[in-house]
């Protein structure tokens, strides 16, 4: 499974939230205590959208190990942004660039999108749901074909849309399906992010603290992240309620959001 975040605001205080992404990836407590090591270091990634520009970036290093493109990231982390951030620690698919996320695509229904996942889904579910051919995608990571079944049903990013095809992966969670995505059509750009775990699988208290979601709202801030970071950074997190998604509207021109808390079915 794998560390990640979701910022949205202000950029001067969203490095702060990225520091502890980068500690929490090196050093996992969390992690450790289910006896899997402590770090998280199959590859990382990011997308960082500002006002008239979009930066993707993946790479197979760790992200505590990669200081060329952590420099670059902390540098553009100026003015309002949206952020998405995942690091790796290899569940399903091959190790290596490929498999490093946010993922992105395209969809023939007029909008592209972002997206990362933590935690285990039954990728060969997926596959039948979507009716892609398993020979395709056997080196892919689940994340990657859940990321391809958004590309190809998804309707729309209406609240609606979003938690029907949601609601329909999520039961194919095996562990938990914690997600962040970013979504962009030509006038409208959208943030959706859910917490969730299998509720058996939470039974054992290191596997509730490793896989739980928590959720920093302030003036002019808003981030969900893996729960690691409220080690790294003392703020006011809340813990994610259980099978909670977050619609957030961003408008980049004037500088502002609104979130939603909604449900999935």
């Amino acid at each position: 499974m794998c560390r990640v975040l979701f910022g949205v605001g202000e950029g001067k205080r969203i490095r702060a939230l990225l520091k502890a992404f980068i500690d929490a990836s090196e050093n996992d407590p969390y992690k450790e205590a289910r006896g899997k090591g402590r770090a998280h270091a199959d590859g990382w990634g990011y997308v960082l959208l500002r006002k008239g520009s979009v930066d993707h970036y993946r790479s197979e290093k760790p992200v505590f190990e990669d200081e060329e493109g952590v420099g670059k990231l902390e540098t553009s982390l100026d003015g309002f942004v949206v952020l998405l951030a995942h690091s790796r620690a290899a569940s399903q698919g091959t190790k290596g660039i490929f498999n490093a996320q946010p993922f992105a695509f395209s969809t023939r229904r007029g909008f592209s999108f972002w997206l990362y996942h933590n935690g285990d889904l039954n990728k060969d579910e997926i596959i039948k749901l979507a009716e892609f051919s398993e020979d395709d995608l056997k080196h892919t990571s689940d994340s990657y074909v859940f990321g391809a079944y958004l590309c190809r049903k998804l309707e729309s990013v209406s609240k609606e849309d979003l938690l029907k095809y949601y609601s329909e992966i999520k039961r194919t969670t095996k562990t938990s399906f914690n997600t962040g995505a970013l979504f962009l059509t030509p006038d409208s750009i959208t943030g959706f992010v859910t917490a969730y775990s299998k509720p058996e699988y939470l039974l054992r208290r290191e596997n509730w603290e490793y896989v739980r979601q928590i959720v920093l709202s302030e003036e002019n801030l808003f981030a969900v992240a893996s729960s690691t970071l409220e080690l790294y950074h003392r703020a006011n997190w809340r813990n994610a309620v259980n099978g909670t998604a977050f619609y957030i509207e961003i408008d980049l021109e004037g500088e502002k959001f609104s979130v939603q808390e909604l449900i999935l079915g």
